[in-house]
């Protein structure tokens, strides 16, 4: 009887016990569901206040190009810090809301290390010059930075880290650094670092560092604000990187240095960053330098070693007078602020010495007046901090007119390899097409056209394209619809999508890159620009035929360099050079969109009859575009005010302004006709 009491009690037990773990199991479910749903609510909720307060923003910033008081200016301004303070708050959030909630992604992508480091430069160069912050990058010349991974996020990571480095430094340097651990063929493990001289952080606040809604101690909040979110989420992203997060070096009042370490693919084939001819060009050259900040000398003396320069450094104007006493130079680089006699001053004794060496200046980027007054001096080139060992290199290149031999046939060789490869331009403007599709076909590539994003889903689905050039408003469906919905087909690497968009402000350029494109390219469309976009993301796989053959591009710079008329309102060079100088389809073009918009009055009425708004402001939308590509500056200007007006329910604004088109488009489509007999009566150059 006992025993059968103790199995009972033990089976009941059992039973007590598998109750408690399945009501245990069915807690932890409702949590992860909680927090689940919190995680998403948050990442809705921060992109849905973004969006107003980025209208807030772009008005404001309207709004302090008018006509307006001093007091008015004031109140503005104060609008505009607060407002992207709080975009920054939330762009936070909604980074931290997308991790939580698994929906960050890490894309493999090919970037240039350079160019990231470069958008540091420009973006911190100001506020380190405003602390009286020495600013400084080094990245050596003979480390490879065409690499594979996301640049996007890198930035990120690398803007935090700088951002906070010169927040809470107040006297001293910056530094980031960027160290080769270890090099395959295929692959490079490289260290990024960022270095500051700033208040560091003890032992206890270091443990809470990458703790999210967390600084270092409450008074950090108080005297340099913030959401704590930064590090929490700079931390996850480096972890889907590479799953071993930033690490953190410092101690109380003595600075801090923050590292990340990835292994990253190299693209395929490998490149030499500096091309050879130059670097054997600038051996043994004896260069002098003149630098104050002893880091910033140093990294600029070892870099210039590591070229085989024969360097000599020194401190102040004095030292390298004394120094030039009894040496020569080929060459001299002079900081601008110097203790004891400045730069520029030590820069005009030396360009007045008999057969004196070249001088560099460098400057930092609020010194545009130094800079004019330093090329009156006779110095030959300029240098703004913080630079890299290619700007430097381009520098010396420059002074000592060195062209790489490879440099003269780069262009035509990059091309060459495009040469033949189908692209599909999604754009739903017949002028616009026309221009856009001239300009891809001057680059020898194979063009197909798409009228609107449908379409382009239903040829990238039928055919392999290199590329996919998109606009952003078209009917059916929208350039960024198309963009996500290739996206959730196909890699970054196997369809390449460019945004063409006549919108080219910053939250535009973010919009397109969030729906999964890889640049973003603004109306008018620059031929320089359109040029790089399809070298950097151009397939080299896809062509239409193997019998594909076009005309050399030898007789490209010869074109280019014909000149046309100027006119008050229109830009006849820059249109014709999209174009390829035919004059004809120009005339053809501008007739057709004077008759396109011969009747927009009675349009417009007719959408605004309708209730259809959206629609009006499209149809200016359109003509901005198109008006841009033909250089047609006024009407330009006039479309971009009536979409605006359409955009904000102004309608008395559109009222006024629409009456406009009608004469502005008919001057034009004159001004187009004179320049075609203009053309005709040159002399012909063979």
């Amino acid at each position: 009887m006992a025993a059968h009491h103790m199995a009972s009690d033990k089976k009941q037990a059992d039973n007590e016990h598998l109750r408690e773990l399945a009501d245990m199991e069915q807690a932890i479910a409702a949590a992860k569901a909680t927090n689940q749903a919190k995680s998403e609510f948050l990442a809705n909720m921060s992109h849905e206040i973004r969006t107003p307060i980025n209208a807030i923003l772009g008005m404001t910033q309207l709004c302090l190009k008018t006509e307006l008081t001093e007091k008015q200016q004031g109140y503005l301004k104060s609008i505009e810090g607060s407002s992207k303070i709080l975009l920054g708050i939330i762009n936070d959030l909604l980074d931290f809301s997308k991790l939580e909630a698994d929906k960050l992604t890490i894309e493999q992508i090919p970037f240039d290390l350079e160019e990231v480091l470069g958008n540091l430069a420009d973006l911190f160069a100001y506020r380190a010059h405003d602390k009286n912050l020495e600013f400084i990058i080094q990245l050596p010349p003979n480390l490879p930075t065409r690499l594979i991974g996301d640049a996007l996020r890198l930035n990120q990571v690398l803007v935090n880290l700088v951002s906070n480095a010169i927040k809470f430094t107040e006297h001293g340097e910056v530094v980031v650094s960027v160290t080769k651990l270890d090099e395959t063929d295929q692959h490079l493990f490289l260290r990024l670092s960022v270095t500051d001289t700033g208040i560091g952080m003890d032992e206890e606040q270091r443990a809470r560092l990458f703790q999210a809604f967390t600084q270092a101690d409450t008074s950090t909040t108080r005297k340099y604000g913030g959401t704590g979110l930064g590090l929490a989420i700079s931390q996850r992203i480096v972890k889907l990187m590479n799953e071993h997060g930033i690490g953190v070096i410092s101690s109380k009042g003595q600075g801090t240095t923050f590292f990340i370490e990835l292994q990253l693919p190299l693209q395929q084939p490998k490149q030499q960053r500096i091309p050879q001819d130059i670097l054997t060009a600038l051996a043994r050259k004896r260069v002098l330098i003149v630098e104050d900040n002893l880091t910033t000398r140093e990294m600029l003396s070892d870099m210039l070693r590591s070229i085989q320069m024969q360097v000599s450094s020194f401190r102040t104007a004095e030292e390298a007078r004394a120094a030039m006493n009894s040496e020569t130079y080929d060459v001299c680089i002079i900081d601008w602020q110097l203790p004891g006699m400045n730069g520029i001053d030590l820069c005009e004794e030396i360009v007045q010495q008999p057969a004196a060496p070249a001088c560099i200046l460098a400057t930092s980027y609020h010194a545009s007046e130094l800079i004019e007054r330093a090329r009156e001096l006779g110095v030959k080139e300029q240098l703004l901090k913080p630079y890299t060992s290619n700007s430097v290199i381009r520098a010396l290149a420059s002074v000592f007119a060195i062209r790489p031999k490879q440099q003269e046939n780069c262009q035509q060789a990059k091309l060459a390899e495009l040469t033949g490869t189908r692209v599909l331009l999604v754009e739903d403007n017949d002028i616009n097409q026309h221009i856009a599709k001239e300009m891809l076909e001057h680059l020898g590539l194979q063009v197909e056209v798409a009228n609107n994003g449908a379409e382009a889903l239903e040829n990238v689905e039928r055919h392999e394209y290199g590329l996919v050039l998109m606009d952003i408003q078209m009917p059916v469906m929208d350039g960024y619809t198309a963009a996500r919905a290739i996206r959730a087909q196909y890699s970054y690497e196997r369809v390449p999508i460019i945004a063409m968009t006549a919108n080219s402000a910053t939250e535009d350029v973010e919009q397109s890159l969030a729906a999964g494109m890889q640049d973003h390219l603004a109306k008018p469309i620059d031929e320089k620009k359109l040029r790089q976009a399809v070298e950097k993301w151009c397939r080299r796989d896809c062509l239409k035929s193997s019998d594909a053959l076009y005309e050399s591009s030898d007789g490209t710079a010869e074109q280019t360099k014909r000149r046309y008329p100027t006119h008050h309102d229109i830009d006849f060079q820059a249109s014709m050079e999209r174009l390829n100088h035919n004059v004809t389809l120009y005339t053809e073009l501008v007739r057709r969109l004077h008759e396109s918009y011969d009747q927009a009055p009675l349009k417009v009425v007719d959408f605004i009859s309708k209730g259809q708004h959206e629609e009006a402001r499209r149809y200016f939308h359109t003509l901005k575009g198109s008006a841009a590509n033909l250089g047609l500056l006024g009407v330009e200007r006039l479309a971009t005010q009536l979409e605006q007006a359409m955009k904000n329910a102004e309608l008395d604004q559109v009222a006024d302004h629409i009456t406009r088109l009608g004469p502005m488009l008919e001057q034009a489509a004159l001004a187009a006709s004179d320049l075609e007999l203009w053309v005709k009566r040159q002399p012909q150059t063979k």
